[in-house]
């Protein structure tokens, strides 16, 4: 398989986090600077990226989640024309995340998350003090990207009580691409980014496109946990249209959150 000219598809990874080799312990590569980090994703045919900082911890502390908020606004700063910040929440701190996530809204940005309760300490998204999160998120039209629930009991809450939220939910291969797909169509506010366990299975994207329409899957990679190639690759493996490639790649990431790039 030969790929295009990737430059004429502008892509966007909606699914990214900004961690340097010193913030984390992978035993692979990882970018040493944010000058590294973000050449490799040009090197993949990336133009812009969007996520959060994810720091491990137990939930007893706000500062750590403001530590990760700062981290992303700093490295926004830093590359402006490369990476938009996601901001971080906690259930155990609802009055102080609803104020982090308006000062984001305030500055310009849409994008909550992706949040992920088995780094903070918490397994139910749809419960505490997340639900004032969700509700300020649904009013203020920002995007709130979670990792994936084997429990899609606890996306299906989400979703009932929260009609106007636009969820997107990360890693659609957990706990089944099918179980997913089909709870989707029972939804429209629910959206998929291809992060973790989105492409494996050759043919899913494309069902997941027959199911849903080819406006609710986002392109993500997890870089740099994840090799992002595999996922530029993966999409232009899978028998789409010129137009709902240019969706999935760029386009959706646009219509949902807002921005105007």
């Amino acid at each position: 398989m030969f790929l295009p000219d990737l430059n004429e598809y502008g892509i966007i990874d909606a699914h990214m986090h900004p961690y340097l080799a010193k913030d984390r312990n992978f035993p692979f590569a990882v970018p040493e600077t944010y000058e590294e980090f973000f050449a490799e994703q040009r090197r993949a045919g990336i133009t812009m990226s969007c996520g959060s900082f994810n720091i491990i911890n137990d939930g007893s502390d706000f500062s750590v989640i403001r530590e990760c908020n700062r981290r992303v606004l700093e490295v926004h700063d830093a590359f402006p024309d490369q990476y938009l910040p996601g901001v971080n929440v906690h259930p155990n701190f609802p009055e102080e995340s609803c104020a982090e996530v308006r000062k984001f809204h305030d500055l310009g940005f849409r994008w909550i998350g992706e949040i992920a309760g088995y780094v903070m300490n918490y397994s139910v998204y749809c419960a505490g003090g997340l639900l004032q999160v969700m509700d300020l998120a649904q009013d203020l039209g920002m995007v709130l990207n979670i990792h994936c629930c084997t429990d899609l009991g606890d996306v299906e809450n989400i979703l009932k009580n929260f009609p106007r939220l636009k969820l997107l939910v990360a890693h659609p291969g957990i706990p089944s691409p099918m179980a997913n797909f089909t709870l989707a169509q029972k939804y429209p506010n629910l959206y998929f980014d291809l992060s973790g366990s989105g492409l494996p299975r050759w043919g899913m994207l494309k069902k997941g496109i027959e199911m849903l329409g080819p406006e609710r899957i986002l392109f993500g990679t997890d870089f740099p946990i994840i090799n992002p190639g595999m996922y530029i690759a993966g999409v232009f493996f899978e028998h789409l249209s010129e137009t709902e490639r240019k969706m999935v790649l760029r386009e959706n990431f646009l219509r949902l959150s807002g921005y105007n790039l």
